[in-house]
């Protein structure tokens, strides 16, 4: 069952990586010559805010987030504790996307707090475009 489940997440994952590598393509080919000027990793860049935000959207499945909650907030630079400890939230958050999906790493941050789902689509334009070119998933010419 578990070889079942993980295998799943990975076909997810691979069709996940094949759609934003389309998204890619379409996007630099759309624009021509004025996204030649511009670094891929920048067009990645857009093309990950507009794929995060197209799994934003609320479905019927989507648990709202409980109005008694209360949400993250930005922590001080003074607070280094509290920084570090959101600094492995969001790489837990980023090797999550890069395992499952985006998606599930959306979903998660967004239960959490605005602020972490900002950090993360920041991490994961980074760090998820790096990991992707390192795993020859995206090339980079």
């Amino acid at each position: 069952m578990d070889t079942t489940k993980s295998q799943e997440a990975n076909n997810a994952l691979q069709e996940e990586i094949r759609v934003l590598e389309q998204k890619l393509e379409q996007k630099k080919q759309e624009a021509g010559d004025a996204n030649k000027e511009k670094p891929e990793k920048e067009i990645f860049r857009e093309v990950l805010k507009e794929h995060v935000e197209s799994v934003r959207t609320p479905s019927a499945s989507t648990p709202s987030f409980p109005a008694s909650a209360v949400p993250l907030q930005p922590v001080l630079k003074s607070d280094d504790k509290a920084k570090a400890a959101q600094d492995e939230e969001i790489r837990a958050l980023v090797e999550l996307a890069l395992a499952k999906s985006v998606e599930y790493a959306v979903r998660l941050a967004e239960k959490e707090s605005p602020y972490l789902l900002d950090e993360l689509h920041d991490h994961l334009a980074d760090e998820y475009y790096d990991k992707l070119v390192q795993l020859r998933k995206i090339n980079t010419f």
